[in-house]
């Protein structure tokens, strides 16, 4: 609880600068703050159990971790990724994939967001970010000419693919691509891809923007290029 104020009174510019994950938190510990100052008002004892107290106890950690990563980190939104890959890639043209689920195992981000080392920036699309990455694939796979099917149709007779997010920031991605064909793993491999850290003057949000997409195409063009990938994709 912030010192002096009232629980969910948050000066405006900070609110403001809540994501839609934050504001959630907010309007919960807002309600929760509203209820104890009533219970105040009329004399009602608050900690009646242990459980009120630790509900109370929750409500200050979620007011503190608001203030922490909500209010300082300035979001940087990623819903403009366009697929722009090099090298030769024909050897796809034509060939299916099943695009499985995507799975985020990474503990450096959130199911929304991931953020720069420092903390200071988050990065996020309308969706969960192991979607934001399913979507960037199957758009680059689709634009290399292959045929992508998903869960809600998926094509049994093509190779199955997903990728597990392992660690994502905004200077490293590292993820695990998984191959199966006929239920049984034919690649299981490790990517990674890094970017040097930026100096803060160099820290603009449109730069920024436009850095991120550039790793989400190296990282898929990292993975596109490599032979045991090619082998096991194109080879049926």
């Amino acid at each position: 609880m912030i010192k002096g104020k009232k629980v969910g009174r948050l000066k405006r510019k900070e609110k403001k600068q809540l994501t839609l994950e934050h504001r959630k938190f907010y309007n919960l510990i807002r309600a929760e703050g509203q209820r104890i100052l009533i219970e105040n008002i009329t004399g009602r004892k608050i900690m009646k159990s242990g459980k009120n107290s630790k509900k109370i106890i929750v409500s200050v950690c979620m007011v503190v971790g608001l203030l922490i990563i909500g209010c300082r980190s300035i979001n940087v939104p990623l819903i403009n990724y366009r697929p722009v890959l090099s090298g030769d890639l024909n050897l796809y043209k034509g060939k299916s994939v099943y695009l499985m689920n995507f799975d985020n195992q990474a503990n450096n981000t959130s199911i929304w967001y991931y953020y720069s080392p420092d903390k200071k920036f988050s990065y996020a699309t309308k969706d969960t970010l192991h979607n934001y990455f399913w979507y960037s694939f199957r758009n680059a796979l689709t634009t290399i000419g292959m045929g992508v099917s998903n869960v809600d149709n998926p094509d049994y007779t093509a190779p199955a693919m997903w990728v597990t997010l392992l660690s994502i920031t905004d200077e490293q991605y590292q993820v695990r691509v998984t191959v199966q064909k006929k239920g049984v793993t034919v690649l299981a491999e490790q990517y990674t891809i890094t970017e040097p850290p930026l100096e803060e003057k160099d820290r603009e949000l449109s730069f920024l923007e436009q850095r991120a997409y550039r790793m989400t195409n190296r990282l898929i063009g990292t993975i596109l290029g490599d032979q045991a990938f090619q082998e096991v994709l194109t080879k049926h």
